[in-house]
């Protein structure tokens, strides 16, 4: 018998039949979707709030972007409390983003998520056609690649690399292009392997410095590159990696700065030693402090 995922769609609706556990769904569930539909209807309807009535989906994008950095932070800082509160301001934006494609289109959110349901049943046979519990994710990321590629928004697709959007920022696109690559076989042996090529890399920028800017640039672009695939190759998101320099780097600076103020020299008075010497103290002051928590 053919792998049907509308018949195992059907059967997963009807609560005594899943398998899985625990359990998540809650009876409230179905009403809590209801109501917030009916408010997201509201607003954009006749009488609605008029700012919500002018949202466009490019403005509704824009917020979303800026929930998920603040979802970001509130995982980062371990608040699980106030993760829960970003999840509803996503459902709320995306709610309000199928009410705007339904003016549009006609499209419901049964038929958004059933699309999402049946994709996940049939890109996941070792789950719910033949259960393989010991599969390997190689085979797993080959089959999920097979099956994608058979979906008709994806059947025009020739490349393995297809697929990565291009407003993704670069170094997520860097990692995501060498993780794609790696599934067919090519890529570094493991993770020190990639050291070489950085250690490259940086003789190249070098040579690069004397010969103008376009030939630097595109030096310190491959360097990039490498050091982004020594981070996937670590098991290690650039993203995070480098958001975490960022952070670092912040909070030493505003160290610095408040030393310095504390000491009465101004900023701009600071000699190249002076910044030395201020520097190391936020490192020795950061360690003492990680090593002797409050």
């Amino acid at each position: 018998m053919a792998f049907d995922p509308e018949t195992i769609l059907a059967r997963l609706s009807r609560e005594a039949d899943i398998r899985a556990l625990p359990v998540t769904v809650s009876e409230s569930d179905p009403v809590c979707v209801r109501s917030l539909l009916r408010i997201v209807d509201h607003l954009r309807g006749e009488n609605g709030c008029p700012f919500d009535k002018k949202q466009t989906l490019e403005g509704l994008l824009s917020d979303l972007k800026d929930e998920i950095f603040e979802l970001e932070e509130s995982l980062d800082e371990g608040d699980l409390p106030n993760v829960a509160r970003e999840m509803g301001d996503l459902f709320l934006i995306l709610f309000m983003f199928r009410r705007i494609l339904w003016e549009r289109t006609g499209v419901t959110l049964g038929e958004i998520l059933d699309g999402s349901s049946r994709k996940m049943i049939s890109r996941h046979p070792h789950v719910f056609e033949h259960p393989e519990p010991g599969k390997s994710l190689e085979a797993i990321w080959e089959t999920w690649e097979e099956k994608k590629r058979a979906e008709a928004p994806h059947q025009d697709r020739r490349s393995i690399l297809d697929g990565i959007p291009r407003t993704m920022p670069s170094l997520q696109t860097a990692a995501k292009l060498g993780q794609k690559a790696g599934r067919v076989g090519f890529d570094w042996p493991d993770a020190s392997a990639v050291l070489s090529k950085i250690s490259e890399e940086i003789a190249e920028i070098r040579s690069a410095s004397s010969e103008g800017p376009e030939r630097l640039k595109e030096e310190i672009g491959d360097l990039l590159f490498a050091v982004v695939q020594f981070s996937r190759c670590s098991g290690i998101r650039p993203e995070e990696a480098l958001t975490a320099a960022n952070r670092k780097f912040r909070r030493r600076f505003s160290f610095m700065e408040e030393r310095a103020s504390r000491e009465g020299r101004p900023l701009a008075s600071l000699s190249p030693a002076d910044w030395e010497s201020l520097w190391e103290t936020a490192k020795n002051e950061e360690s003492l402090t990680e090593r002797n928590p409050q």
